[in-house]
């Protein structure tokens, strides 16, 4: 298969890379210094999954470089941040229309709606809840996996999807189809407003959260306010119920990923812009579309909001 991964940054450039061992031909879209040293030296990939040098591997900076290059991939994998994917579909106009699907890897809401209204039919949903920082150019680390990439259709869909989670899976990437593939990312989306800001405001683990009472307190709040908004908008949720997902979050999610450290810090620590506004903000957001209040969310993104701007 042919993989054109826009957004080589830490995970796109792990999948892209594993990919790429596994003889699929993977191009690469990020941005130097990164991109540049993998031209010149290799992808390094650690932690793990395992420690490798992948050579050989197409590497540009530009969507005019991939079609310069001849390059016409077969699936396109979106690991751009939320705030970025209406002008990465833009840019990537002139190899939308040959791709077979457009494969969103991305965390928050509003990045299947956004395929969806730009390539309809083509859209495939996706939920990555593995963790991978870069340590310097050309170099990432996976550094947790709490569970297996998915992948499915949204609405209509592609076909084929099924033999793409075959070959991430042969190609070392933990992954499998899920029809309902919506419901899990929203899963991932309430993972991500349990943990993210509020571990970021406190500049601690997500561990460190949930060993806390005040700070399950709080967990259990933004839980809820999540609830009351996903059930407006008639998602079916993974956890039946706020108590169910909290039972799960505490057995299963939280442990693998104890000493995580949200990306969302190392954004404000980077003084970049941060995806809550396709997380805490998208569910206040879509309380006010409702008249649903929630303070907690609210509260969460001013004061992410606030972060990003002393930075």
């Amino acid at each position: 298969m042919r993989f054109l991964v826009m957004g080589a940054g830490s995970i796109g450039s792990v999948i892209g890379g594993l990919l790429s061992e596994g003889n699929h031909e993977v191009c690469l879209l990020g941005r130097d210094p990164h991109i540049e040293t993998i031209v010149r030296s290799g992808l390094e990939i650690t932690g793990i999954w395992g420690d490798r040098t992948v050579t050989d591997i197409m590497a540009v900076t530009t969507p005019g470089d991939v079609i310069v290059e001849g390059f016409e991939p077969e699936w396109i994998i979106l690991s751009v941040k939320s705030y970025d994917t209406d002008s990465a579909l833009c840019d990537l106009r002139p190899v939308l229309s040959e791709a077979r699907g457009i494969i969103s890897l991305q965390n928050g809401l509003g990045n299947v709606e956004a395929i969806e209204r730009t390539v309809p039919g083509k859209t495939v949903g996706g939920r990555v809840i593995f963790g991978a920082t870069t340590i310097k150019p050309g170099s990432v680390n996976v550094t947790v996996c709490a569970d297996d990439v998915l992948m499915g259709p949204v609405r209509t869909g592609p076909t084929g999807i099924e033999s793409v989670c075959e070959s991430f899976a042969a190609s070392g990437i933990p992954c499998r189809y899920e029809s309902n593939i919506v419901s899990y990312i929203w899963d991932k989306v309430l993972y991500n407003v349990c943990l993210n800001a509020l571990a970021t405001v406190l500049g601690c683990s997500y561990g460190e959260l949930g060993d806390d009472p005040e700070t399950k307190k709080i967990i259990e709040y933004l839980t809820c306010e999540f609830y009351e908004v996903a059930n407006a908008e008639h998602v079916e949720t993974v956890s039946e119920s706020p108590g169910a997902y909290l039972e799960r979050l505490k057995n299963l999610l939280l442990p693998p990923t104890r000493e995580h450290r949200s990306s969302m810090q190392e954004d404000i620590l980077k003084g970049r812009r941060t995806e809550i506004d396709a997380l805490n903000g998208a569910v206040w957001n879509l309380g006010l579309k409702h008249g649903i209040k929630t303070p907690v969310n609210e509260t969460l993104t001013r004061l992410i909001h606030h972060l990003e701007s002393q930075s």
